[in-house]
């Protein structure tokens, strides 16, 4: 088993490191720095898991290329802006497949300029560099570097299972919309923060699952937050079959 990874300039093969499994992942990164190893070395430890990474642009045109329908679950890591109508088309087409998706963190800054993203996450960050209209009750914020309670809305739902209310060091957004269609999974009481940080949505045929903690190692290496992305893909792995 391979482990690819995918970018603008180049294709490369690397080896597993881990497990590989019956699930098959591919993890979509670009448009925002991070902590590479730390991030990747959660999935590693992710039993039943193999995942591959697209970074972005390529993410997008193997999309259009109808070249992601074999993945059981696609994870967006990625903070990117530019799509054409053409990868929109395909990304619609994924949804109405019923294609999983799971979204992490700066996900939720995405296509700010594509107005259906929105209904597909299931909330918006409004980005003040990206956004293109001027709010009334002004634009997203974030803080870095801080303790977030996070709290379990739905103990009994597959992604939360197992888990208690718990703090997290991490990055919390503010003042970002939230679709009132989702259910939500986790919220926080944190003042800079909006009220709901974790949801499930539905688009189409497919299950989404948003989740806002995931900044850099201190989340990463958090056994409840490995717990929640070990939890929401096989979830989503399962709404797949």
């Amino acid at each position: 088993m391979m482990k690819t990874i995918f970018s603008f300039f180049a294709v490369l093969l690397l080896p597993v490191i881990g497990f590989s499994g019956n699930t098959k992942v591919l993890v979509v990164t670009g448009g925002h720095s991070f902590e590479r190893d730390p991030f990747f070395a959660l999935f590693d430890t992710l039993e039943g898991v193999s995942w591959e990474e697209a970074i972005q642009p390529e993410a997008n045109r193997l999309m259009e290329k109808e070249q992601l329908d074999d993945y059981d679950v696609l994870v967006f890591y990625d903070m990117y802006q530019e799509i054409s109508p053409e990868q929109q088309a395909a990304f619609l087409r994924l949804l109405k497949a019923g294609k999983p998706m799971l979204f992490l963190h700066h996900a939720l800054v995405s296509y700010q300029t594509w107005d259906e993203f929105e209904h597909i996450i299931g909330g918006r960050y409004f980005d003040e560099k990206r956004y293109q209209m001027t709010l009334e009750n002004g634009f997203s914020t974030y803080r870095h570097d801080t303790p977030v309670p996070v709290q379990i809305v739905q103990d009994n739902h597959p992604v939360t299972k197992g888990l208690a209310d718990f703090i997290l060091f991490d990055e919390v957004y503010g003042n970002f919309r939230v679709l009132p269609t989702v259910i939500p999974l986790l919220k926080t009481t944190h003042a800079e923060s909006s009220p709901i940080i974790g949801w499930v949505n539905q688009y189409e045929a497919s299950t989404i699952i948003y989740l806002q903690p995931g900044h850099d190692h201190h989340a990463y290496q958090d056994e409840n937050y490995r717990k929640l992305i070990r939890q929401a893909i096989a979830y989503l792995a399962e709404r797949k079959k």
